[in-house]
């Protein structure tokens, strides 16, 4: 309990800190409504999709959706290497405005369901620049060290409180109101957004400490720019394969991220089929695996003091697994809810670990390019659980669908845990490992790519 006490106390005084500073103050008010804003829109797109053109629509769309990212992204999230971030993040959410906004007209106007699969697919390729320049702008905005480690952990928890916020909010308004208006408001989202955004100014060198002044000189990095992407993505994946430890983690993360992709078809598969609660029902089962993720967070904090890392990340992805098969043995509301909660609660335990262990196993000079390895396989393994999800579906029908993964899944996990055991033996056995703070926002990325 003391060390939840230390962890609340710690983040309160990271955002009062935060928000005391006039720019980060604006982006986070920026980024937490536009959050839940793209709750909102995401919500309500996979609900129309289902409901014109069921499972398969969802599951074919998640799979064209992931494939569009994966190509778009290593390009878009160069844009902010080279140009103005804050002017980057505009143009994103000033694109963003104008494709939801014709979204909204042609779903009101009941508009060909292609265009707005297309348009669903587009805002999400719009979305790729955002993040990038949020990201490698807020030492830019920060006075201070300990502003910059303070607005990694305002950025988790405003990342989880959207997740659960949009959701319910978008099962509310579909209850009271329709598609059309829920995209309008991710609309309005953006424009919210964009102002803020504009209107920030980053200190003064005269308000800086003299290590923010010391890491914003820092000299570029010229050889990694000289790399074509390509190249960088090559070099990942075989320091991956060259690491016995490192191959068992990636492997099971992407076993992870296959429920993930699942999740995009059974979530709404299990609410508005097996269980018939309605839209409004399937925001509640999305805002639990936010909650989840909130819980989860300090769970893997609190973990920590094991010194079992890589353990627990693994008994994560099994926990991930697990519940589908509850769900289709007691195909009831109740099992569906404390499912979404586990594995909301797992994301963060996963991700969190992960992240953690491959700090402590990869030479720092080559992390980069397995992290960017490592994102490949998350977007390839969603991809891919969308497709199955959506082939079993047809073929064995939800429950049974849901069970083979779950049981595939938490079967595959099993072999490697050896090898997790012999890394927390090896590595983690001195004691308490701390994640840096500059790593806790990454965790929430694979929701978003998800939805």
């Amino acid at each position: 309990m003391s060390q939840v006490r230390d962890e609340l106390r710690s983040s309160k005084t990271a955002m009062a800190n935060v928000f005391a500073n006039p720019a980060l103050r604006r982006i986070f008010l920026a980024f937490g409504v536009s959050l839940i804003g793209d709750g909102v829109f995401s919500l309500s797109a996979v609900v129309y999709v289902y409901r014109s053109g069921g499972a398969t629509a969802v599951g074919v769309l998640a799979v064209v959706r992931y494939i569009a990212i994966a190509s778009v992204a290593p390009f878009t999230s160069t844009l902010a290497d080279q140009y103005d971030r804050r002017l980057i993040m505009v143009a994103s959410d000033l694109v963003r405005l104008v494709l939801v906004a014709i979204a909204a007209t042609l779903v009101a106007l009941h508009g060909s369901k292609w265009y707005i699969y297309a348009l669903v697919v587009l805002v999400g390729i719009a979305g790729t620049a955002f993040r990038p320049s949020q990201a490698s702008i807020l030492p830019k905005l920060a006075r201070n060290h300990d502003e910059i480690a303070g607005a990694n952990v305002v950025s988790s928890t405003i990342e989880s409180v959207g997740f659960f916020a949009g959701p319910a909010l978008a099962g509310f308004m579909l209850a009271v109101a329709n598609v059309a208006i829920a995209f309008t408001f991710d609309a309005a989202t953006f424009v919210w957004s964009a102002l803020l955004v504009f209107s920030m100014r980053a200190p003064t060198d005269a308000e800086r400490s003299p290590e923010v002044i010391a890491l914003l000189s820092q000299p570029p990095d010229t050889e990694s720019r000289a790399q074509s992407f390509l190249a960088r993505a090559i070099q990942g994946f075989r320091l991956i394969g060259h690491d016995r430890n490192v191959l068992t983690l990636v492997v099971l993360y992407v076993l992870q991220c296959v429920v993930a992709g699942a999740s995009a078809v059974f979530t709404v598969a299990i609410a508005l089929k097996l269980l018939h609660i309605g839209s409004s029902g399937l925001g509640y089962m999305e805002s639990l695996l936010g909650i989840g993720g909130l819980v989860g967070g300090f769970v893997a904090l609190m973990l920590m003091e094991r010194a079992r890392l890589a353990t627990d990340f693994a008994i994560g992805v099994i926990v991930w697994a697990a519940p589908l098969v509850i769900i289709a043995v007691v195909p009831t509301l109740g099992a569906a809810l404390l499912s979404m909660w586990l594995i909301g609660a797992a994301n963060s335990v996963v991700d969190v670990n992960a992240i953690t262990i491959l700090q402590h196993i990869v030479p720092n000079d080559k992390l980069g390019r397995v992290l960017g390895a490592l994102e490949g396989g998350e977007v390839a393994g969603m991809a891919l659980g969308s497709l199955l999800m959506t082939v079993l579906i047809h073929l064995t029908g939800l429950r049974t669908g849901l069970a083979l993964i779950g049981v595939t899944v938490t079967l595959a996990v099993l072999p490697g845990l050896p090898t997790m055991r012999r890394i927390d033996e090896t590595v983690f056995a001195a004691g308490v490992v701390h994640p840096p703070p500059a790593t806790r926002h990454l965790h929430h990325l694979r929701w978003r790519h998800s939805h």
